[in-house]
């Protein structure tokens, strides 16, 4: 069975597309504002390795918006989070899902989300021109321990119930052992997917073997039920 070592290789081999951010002034407090994302190219299966663009100041902010609006026009899917602490609230009474054909509004939907601190995943229909966002539960990331390498296979699980309505779909796990199932998180960000069983393309991954290096966490979710998860590294920062 094929060893996928993350860190040299992405398990797609797909890589956050790389951009240019230009040097400013920091108007809105945007300074030191970091956001991880990944781009993949087959909607179906989330990319674990991704790109770190650092911010300083608001328009660019909205240039990455607006190239994730491009990145989903043209057939993937993104999903990013900030890593800043500085977050703002703001959001109460907002939804954490939308569908519109308007760029501005999307835009607007995602700088929101993403200030209060939540993982936000956005896809493109071409046939009926239209964009979807969905935004959830991040994390977080624990600064307290070193990381460790643990070897497992892959998977695909059920998203723990973090939001009402529950999120539903799929998230990447990683198999430790005949107890020990890790969700594997980005800066505290699932690796999430609508489906709610996997199609033919993520079948074919089920059982791939993976040496990851990562922080180990444990939470519980709002059903009372404790899960694990795994945060890992692989990103690359934009030049």
């Amino acid at each position: 069975m094929k060893k996928i070592l993350f860190g040299l290789m992405g398990l797609m081999g797909l890589i956050g597309i790389v951009g240019c951010e230009k040097e400013g002034t920091d108007p809105e407090g945007i300074q030191g504002h970091d956001i991880f994302y990944t781009v993949s190219e087959e909607t179906a299966i989330p990319n674990m390795g991704g790109t770190t663009a650092h911010l300083t100041t608001e328009s660019e902010f909205d240039a990455l918006l607006e190239r994730f609006c491009a990145y989903t026009k043209e057939g993937a899917q993104v999903m990013f989070c900030s890593t800043r602490t500085n977050r703002k609230e703001g959001t109460t009474g907002r939804a954490t899902s939308i569908t519109t054909t308007d760029r501005e509004e999307l835009k607007a939907w995602m700088k929101d989300m993403e200030r209060a601190g939540k993982t936000v995943h956005i896809t493109y229909n071409n046939e009926n021109g239209t964009w979807s966002g969905r935004a959830y539960t991040n994390l977080g990331q624990s600064d307290s321990q070193e990381p460790q390498m643990y070897t497992g296979s892959l998977d695909f699980v059920a998203t723990p119930v973090l939001e009402e309505p529950p999120l539903g779909g799929l998230v990447w796990a990683m198999h430790t052992g005949a107890d020990s199932t890790l969700i594997i998180t980005v800066h505290g960000m699932m690796m999430w997917n609508e489906q709610e069983t996997p199609d033919e393309n993520m079948s074919m991954l089920i059982g791939a073997e993976m040496v990851l290096e990562g922080v180990v966490n444990t939470y519980t979710d709002l059903e009372g039920n404790s899960f694990m998860t795994l945060d890992i590294n692989i990103e690359v920062e934009e030049q």
